[in-house]
């Protein structure tokens, strides 16, 4: 009996794909057993096992799976083992799976434990080109209303938004980690400005440079053509003349003013048009 392939994913139906050989040359029964464990919050919610028949397990309906199946004298049969993980499942949710596949006569036996453990995922967000923050912030609080209304009737409702992250380098865009997609996208569709969500999943391998905090100065030079995007100057232009990167602040002036006032603000209140 051959293995060939084990993987365990955060993706929701997960593959367990077998190969079973009769290795003499007559014709031979074989059985499939497995028995499954659970360490999860809600003892209602199901996994769904799928070998020739779905079943629909949890730790409220726990049974046993047994197949029989035939195989010619040296043919081999593949067994298309999937698990589909619940939608409503909480994280490090996990199922224990004891296979074990025996030939009738009992000369061959093959057993393997493996655990599937729900984890979070990472999702990029759509949104208007230069609203990122704000929509982030929106969803955010979206989020913590939901939890707390669903406290009311479910002690163990958690935010669906675990995180939001709106690197400012990034437009048009913004990272969400949730172990729940459809639950975001339900969030957000009355969220002006958001445009969905972009198909499949990201590692975190893949956005660790923006972890990391950069100088709210850095990229900005002498001379570079900026839009002051907070305080009583919002919306104007200007060039920058000085920076203080000690204090994270810059000193700039107004392109349309009359009079040629310097201005000083904080780094994170221009937005930088040269790079925009």
């Amino acid at each position: 009996m051959k293995k060939r392939e084990e993987k365990d994913t955060d993706s929701s139906l997960i593959p367990l794909n077998l190969t079973v050989k009769n290795i003499q040359n007559v014709k031979r029964k074989f059985n499939v057993n497995i028995k499954c464990s659970f360490n999860q919050k809600d003892p209602l919610i199901e996994w769904k096992i799928k070998l020739k028949n779905d079943y629909n397990l949890s730790p409220k309906d726990n049974k046993e799976i047994n197949e029989d199946f035939d195989i010619e004298g040296n043919k081999s049969r593949d067994l298309n083992l999937e698990i589909d993980t619940p939608r409503g499942g909480y994280m490090n949710d996990s199922l224990t799976v004891n296979l074990t596949i025996n030939s009738e006569d009992g000369i061959n036996k093959y057993n393997k434990i493996f655990k599937v453990i729900l984890r979070p995922v990472i999702i990029i967000a759509k949104c208007t080109i230069g609203k990122e923050l704000d929509i982030a912030i929106d969803l955010s609080n979206h989020g913590e209303k939901d939890r707390d209304d669903r406290k009311k009737s479910n002690p163990n409702a958690e935010n669906e938004i675990m995180a939001i992250m709106s690197p400012y380098e990034i437009k048009g865009y913004f990272f969400i980690e949730t172990m729940h997609v459809d639950r975001v996208e339900l969030l957000a569709r009355q969220i002006r400005g958001f445009k969905g969500l972009v198909s499949g999943e990201i590692d975190i391998s893949e956005i660790e440079k923006y972890l990391t905090p950069k100088p709210a100065v850095t990229g900005l030079e002498m001379g570079a053509l900026v839009e002051i995007v907070e305080g009583p100057f919002k919306g104007e232009r200007a060039k920058i003349t000085s920076i203080d990167a000690a204090r994270e602040e810059v000193t700039v002036q107004l392109i349309e003013s009359m009079v040629p006032i310097p201005v000083t603000v904080k780094a994170e209140a221009i937005r930088n048009l040269d790079k925009a």
